[in-house]
């Protein structure tokens, strides 16, 4: 017992430096994960961003596509507007020549005519000829510089045509990279939101562990009672063996197969804190100034330690309610606990008038000479805090 105390004190160290560096890796790693998945859906939404962006783009080359259109319909109106008049102004240059050449008939028939009158005519027919054939030209003039500007408006509007098709092909895909993302932002943030609960519930978890002021703590551990219990047994004994014959003589005696002073029980409790010593055991030790001088300082091994006296209620074995445990307790080192007291359990013992060793008559069995008895017996224990218990198997 001694020595599982002594290897105790020198494991609980340790243990609980592996308690305080395991805890704020575990909350370390949440947060990380945490920061992490932020970061993703971060970077989702400027994925948004960028797709909404390109939609706004798209939308503003489809009102210059519609723009450009128009301006090429216009144009092309315009086109066949002069040529309606280029048309017009042939038709009437056509008319003015034959005009003309009806005019040099006439000369030619009608001698008796004026020269000079035939003469102004003609120039005049000519003058106008002239005139529409000007007219012509500049009208062609116009209908050239509409054909390059329509040709001109023709490749603005391919060009917008191929940079629509362009951004479409783009958006399909941020589409399905947005789609994508939502997806994965709906994952992350369940994802988020459940490492945010189990870092939550960490958190709770360190706090119940490392509350060392608490003043109910519950414990496990194993306890030895001054005292065994009992188990009858009757057994045939010979009396008598003859030795000429080897005939015997056999008598019924009573026997303890579990003989001894010392038992084992495992206890499970609760000890509840009555003075906290923790001022006391941490307070530095008085010492000779000369040993000081002597000595180099050793520093405490358990200055940061808990320690208090409390009262202990606890049960064990198979059946709780019928061992109890009660006794003051004594914690220290934070998460054991020592203590001793008695132990009140019910066990089979002898009625008056019966031991053990001692011969029965024959129609006797063990229930004609046990009964239940509730005994009180002193046992010490070491246990550990409950909760220190759990959180080390997580």
């Amino acid at each position: 017992m001694f020595a599982f105390l002594s290897l105790a004190l020198s494991a609980s160290v340790p243990c609980f430096a592996q308690v305080d560096d395991e805890l704020p890796d575990s909350l370390r790693l949440y947060r990380e994960q945490i920061d992490l998945l932020t970061r993703q859906i971060d970077s989702n939404r400027v994925l948004q961003g960028a797709m909404r962006q390109r939609m706004r783009d798209l939308v503003m080359l489809k009102d210059s596509l519609i723009a450009a259109n128009d301006l090429y319909q216009k144009e092309l109106q315009e086109k066949n507007r002069l040529l309606t008049e280029q048309m017009t102004a042939m038709q009437e240059k056509e008319r003015l020549v034959a005009e003309k050449e009806e005019l040099y008939r006439q000369a030619l028939t009608n001698s008796t005519v004026d020269k000079a009158k035939w003469e102004g005519e003609l120039r005049a027919k000519e003058a106008s000829i002239e005139a529409k054939s000007k007219e012509i030209d500049f009208l062609q003039k116009d209908i050239d510089s509409k054909e390059g500007t329509l040709i001109s408006q023709r490749e603005i509007y391919m060009n917008l045509l191929t940079e629509k098709e362009h951004y479409r092909h783009l958006v399909d895909s941020l589409q399905r990279r947005v789609n994508a993302a939502e997806i994965e932002n709906i994952r992350k943030q369940e994802e988020n939101k459940y490492l945010a609960q189990k870092a939550k519930d960490a958190e709770e978890k360190a706090a119940i562990t490392l509350n060392k002021k608490k003043k109910v703590r519950p414990i496990q551990g194993i306890a030895m009672r001054f005292f065994r219990t009992p188990d009858w047994d009757i057994r045939l004994t010979p009396d008598h063996v003859d030795p000429t014959t080897g005939a015997a003589t056999y008598s019924k005696v009573i026997r303890n197969r579990n003989a001894g002073d010392i038992e084992f029980d495992f206890v499970t409790g609760a000890s509840v804190m009555l003075w906290d010593l923790t001022d006391f055991f941490n307070s530095p030790s008085k010492k000779d100034t000369l040993s000081m001088s002597r000595l180099p300082e050793i520093p405490r091994f358990d200055q940061k330690f808990n320690y208090d006296l409390g009262i202990y209620v606890g049960f064990g074995g198979t059946n709780l309610f019928k061992n109890f445990y009660i006794g003051p307790s004594f914690r220290f080192v934070d998460f054991f606990y020592l203590t001793l007291g008695v132990n009140i359990c019910e066990y089979e013992m002898l009625i008056d008038g019966y031991k053990a060793g001692q011969s029965l008559e024959t129609a006797l069995t063990l229930d004609d000479i046990t009964a239940k008895s509730w005994l009180v017996k002193p046992f010490i224990s070491l246990s550990i805090d409950l909760d220190f218990l759990s959180y080390i198997k997580k």
